[in-house]
Parts: structure tokens; sequence; C-alpha cells
């Protein structure tokens, strides 16, 4: 390929009328790689930006990003397969459970309306 033909196609990625994966796509199959097809779009100053976060939220904690670390990377998100504490505690971003445990070991209702007293009693013995 030509450098008159790389120069129309990178104009042509500026101009909108060929897409930047695309132009990526042709470039590895004439034998580059990805990151340098990349490089070569970023040189020409064609690099995508990210894009502006538009939402404000209306109350605290009412979206936006979630960002969570755990010291280990969970390897699950389903809390049905989980093998750990990792596991289910990132599971709980996606799954709310009926119920959860507060520090006192004391069941709270997450998803369920209430929890009876007698059954709560029962729960706490059988954890305990």
């Amino acid at each position: 390929m030509e450098e008159r033909e790389l120069r129309t196609l990178i104009g042509a990625v500026k101009a909108g009328t060929l897409s930047r994966r695309r132009f990526v796509q042709m470039m590895i199959g004439l034998g580059l790689t990805a990151p340098m097809a990349a490089q070569m779009l970023a040189s020409a100053g064609v690099a995508q930006a990210q894009t502006k976060w538009t939402f404000n939220p209306t109350k605290r904690g009412g979206g936006g990003l979630v960002k969570a670390l755990w010291w280990q990377a969970p390897t699950l998100l389903n809390p049905h397969f989980a093998t750990g504490t990792k596991d289910q505690d990132a599971a709980r971003i996606f799954y709310e459970p009926l119920a959860g445990f507060d520090p006192d070991g004391s069941v709270v209702p997450i998803l369920a309306a209430r929890i009876r007293a007698a059954k709560q009693k029962r729960l706490r013995r059988e954890i305990l």
C-alpha cells in the first residue's frame, strides 16, 4: 500500500466515512498489528477520545459509575456457583438476595418486605 492510499484511508476515518474498527481490520489484513494501526491513527490525530459522562444524579447514590475493589478478582458472577466470598460479593452487584445479615448476625430484609421474628431466630441459630 502506498503512502498516498494510506493517507486517503486515514482521511476517511477523520471524515467519519470509515470506522476506526474497519481501518484497523484493513491494516491487520496487510500484516500490521492492531496496536500499530491504532498508533498510526493516534499520530494522525484521529485518536478517539472517551465520551464525557453526562448523567447527573438527582440524589446521593442515584446512578453513575459503579466502582468496586477486591483484593482478589472474582471468577464467577453467578451466586449459585460461587466458590468463595469474593464471588458472592461480586454476584450481589447483579443479583439481590431476599435477605442478608447485619454485623450482629441478625437477618435483615433486602428484597423481602419483612422477616417474621420466629423465622429470624431460627435462621440465627442455624448460622451460629
